[in-house]
């Protein structure tokens, strides 16, 4: 009775339109991330607006009234006694000053040489995203959930959060026994650590608001879409693929055409690399789609019923695999970043599907944006992780 009543997966999905919409979004993903890095090189190097000191206040005051409206989020979800809306307004207003009073003391009214660069390309990229993903979903007639976790749905996301911690403090010491610190992702030959400002203005503030993009398409949009058509072991595996391989085909294509396209003219050399980009996305679409296919077909085989976690656990080896091999083919190192990444994607598809909601892949993706910058300097320079790595490099 109970198995009669669940969604059977739909053995012919992805019609045409649904998988046109599919590669229509993914093909945007990759116009935003060529186009946000452009927009926000050419105002740091022809403007210079976002050193100019009222900016960076007002960039990152932004930033903490947004950190304080979902920790309010957070904290009111599920409760009674909210403010109206009259009330809302009054406790914004007093807070926007307070904020900006804050920042402008914190950031040293603001520090010389704090630039506003970092936070405007994520929160462009991470508002471009979110409209895709909240776009598709309402083509596609799919609700995101953005509501926050359940105490059980907190567990889910605390677990993957460490464990994401742990593997990249492990990938930066194996890519540092393999000689891989030059990839394209990470170069890893640090002086002393940045000082607690600069690093959480340069790293964390930037990390968390890429994750909240990141989190909505892959987690809210895309693999709900999955999730109504797979089941969610499968819908967990695909999205774990799509996820990594849309951020591989970023590094990976540009890499391997340079070669070819020096003597080509710079905007026709742009033209080519962002339609190689386009296509290179939309051939991992279908390798997700056909890998979720398969993945229910062998479970009705063999009427096993395999957990979400051995999907993503499948999903991330692949992506690892991948990163290895495919950047090696490219004259490339894969870097800790990028070996590390395909677990992170798995983890956050796999809390996603344990919480519910968008809170628990974003939180994970941030926990790897910020980990990979910290963990040389706790796992390679004497720090806590120093022991564990010279048992690594001394077995490898």
């Amino acid at each position: 009775m109970c198995a009669s009543l669940q969604r059977q997966p739909s053995a012919g999905w992805p019609i045409a339109a649904e998988y046109a919409a599919l590669a229509a979004v993914l093909a945007g993903l990759v116009v935003v991330r060529v186009g946000v890095g452009y927009g926000t090189g050419a105002l740091r190097s022809v403007t210079g607006i976002l050193r100019v000191p009222l900016v960076v206040t007002v960039a990152y005051s932004a930033v903490a009234l947004a950190a304080l409206g979902a920790g309010f989020v957070a904290l009111t979800a599920g409760r009674g006694g909210r403010l109206d809306g009259d009330e809302l307004v009054q406790a914004g207003l007093a807070a926007a000053a307070l904020v900006v009073v804050a920042v402008y003391l914190a950031i040293g009214r603001p520090a010389v040489g704090v630039s506003a660069e970092p936070v405007v390309r994520s929160a462009g990229y991470s508002v471009a995203v979110g409209l895709l993903a909240v776009g598709y979903a309402r083509v596609a007639d799919l609700e995101v959930p953005t509501a926050p976790p359940t105490r059980d749905g907190w567990l889910a996301t605390g677990l993957a959060v460490v464990a994401v911690a742990v593997v990249v403090a492990l990938a930066t010491v194996g890519a540092t026994a393999a000689g891989w610190l030059d990839g394209p992702f990470a170069a890893f030959r640090y002086g002393a650590a940045p000082s607690a400002l600069s690093f959480v203005l340069g790293t964390v503030v930037p990390a968390t608001i890429t994750a909240v993009g990141t989190a909505l398409l892959f987690n809210g949009a895309v693999q709900a879409a999955f999730r109504r058509h797979r089941s969610p072991a499968a819908a967990v595996g695909a999205v774990t693929l799509l996820a990594f391989g849309a951020d591989w085909v970023g590094a990976a294509v540009p890499a391997a055409l340079s070669p070819a396209l020096g003597p080509v003219p710079a905007s026709v050399r742009w033209l080519v690399v962002l339609a190689a980009m386009v296509l290179a996305v939309v051939a991992v679409l279908a390798a997700a789609v056909a890998c979720g296919r398969l993945w229910d077909e062998r479970d009705a085989l063999s009427d096993s019923g395999r957990p979400a976690l051995a999907a993503a656990g499948a999903g991330a080896a692949v992506g690892a695999v991948v990163a290895v091999v495919g950047y090696a083919f490219v004259g490339l190192s894969p870097g800790p970043a990028a070996v590390s990444y395909a677990v992170a994607v798995g983890a956050a598809a796999l809390a996603s599907e344990r919480a519910r909601t968008v809170w628990a892949p974003a939180a994970v993706y941030a926990a790897h944006g910020v980990a990979i910058q910290l963990a040389p300097y706790y796992a390679l320079s004497g720090g806590p992780g120093n022991g564990a790595a010279t048992v690594l490099l001394t077995l490898a």
